[in-house]
């Protein structure tokens, strides 16, 4: 029953929070507003507006009482106010750009949470004023990836992990390791759940590997969760664990990579901070050497072969031959 992120509507719906501000309005002037009438002009069932009267009530400490005679219901305590929002124009734009960005959260738990959010806000200012504010979607845009592999696991495995993250139990799970395209079992310590480029990844410890590892959600095959516990290492700390790696992939001692970049691409490299450590050295025929010590070559080789002939890699010797074979692997298909 997966569904593409293309297919879900992101835009805000202000249903909820709509019908609950109504009844407030209704209760306040004394009208004895019933559930069927409601129903009817916002076209849900009974039990939704049900519901949300109960949300008042108990959410929001609305003194509703129902009266037999008029067959409506009415506020028990005169001078109740809904919670107030106070909130600036520019403040209302900051947060609407920031809902088009959390759009990485589809597909996990925050992704109602995050909606309700955006509900309440926005079903609390007038209603021109949300308008003109859905005009920023012709004004700014934002290239966020959508969510990669299956929803529906990714989002039963992340359910799961976050269970076991802050219980700190082990959990099994059968992975596929697409590096070595081959599926295994193993027990996991669970540390840490990180987004990137698209995807969810499980940062923890692998009892079979003995060792830190870093699994992609979406490979995750199978998962359980056990009554196993474990501790998290005093020494582990996130930030650190990461510090080494270009994006997400770490791999074994970190070392310095150098890389010469064209006098053509030079004048966009050189505008970016692409790690921490890096250090850009310019040339005397305007191309530079970029430096920067990291661990897992893999993603740095992907990264250079998006630069085409504008880059080349001058050490370490393994990353250099790595590049060599793809070269002539793409040589070999295009020179047919």
């Amino acid at each position: 029953m997966a569904s593409s992120n293309s297919s879900r509507n992101p835009a805000f719906n202000r249903a909820h929070y709509a019908r609950i501000y109504h009844i407030h309005k209704l209760l306040c002037t004394n009208r004895y507003p019933r559930i069927t009438k409601i129903a009817e002009e916002f076209e849900v069932s009974k039990r939704t507006v049900e519901r949300d009267i109960e949300h008042m009530r108990d959410r929001l400490g609305a003194p509703i009482c129902y009266d037999h005679s008029k067959k409506g219901y009415y506020y028990g305590e005169e001078g109740f106010q809904l919670p107030p929002l106070s909130i600036t124009e520019e403040e209302l734009a900051t947060i609407f750009l920031g809902q088009r960005l959390l759009s990485q959260f589809m597909g996990t738990p925050f992704e109602k949470i995050i909606q309700n959010a955006f509900e309440k806000i926005l079903a609390a200012i007038p209603e021109d004023d949300v308008s003109g504010l859905h005009l920023i979607n012709d004004m700014v845009s934002f290239d966020v990836k959508s969510l990669r592999g299956d929803e529906e696991r990714v989002l039963q495995n992340y359910s799961k992990l976050t269970a076991a993250i802050g219980n700190k139990t082990k959990v099994w799970m059968r992975y596929y390791s697409a590096s070595r395209d081959k599926i295994n079992e193993r027990y996991v310590d669970p540390y840490h759940l990180r987004y990137h480029q698209g995807a969810w990844y499980l940062i923890g410890y692998c009892n079979l590997r003995e060792a830190m590892r870093i699994f992609a959600l979406d490979r995750i095959l199978d998962l359980k969760n056990t009554e196993g516990s474990f501790d998290i290492p005093d020494d582990f700390v996130l930030k650190d664990y990461l510090s080494s790696a270009l994006g997400i992939e770490t791999g074994n001692k970190p070392q310095e990579v150098g890389i010469r970049f064209d006098r053509h691409q030079a004048r966009w490299v050189r505008e970016r901070c692409w790690h921490h450590t890096q250090r850009i050295e310019p040339q005397a025929d305007g191309s530079i050497i970029l430096r920067i010590t990291v661990a897992g070559l893999g993603e740095v080789k992907r990264w250079v072969l998006g630069f085409g002939g504008h880059a080349e890699v001058l050490y370490p010797e393994e990353l250099r031959e790595e590049l060599v074979k793809e070269a002539e692997r793409m040589s070999r298909i295009y020179m047919k």
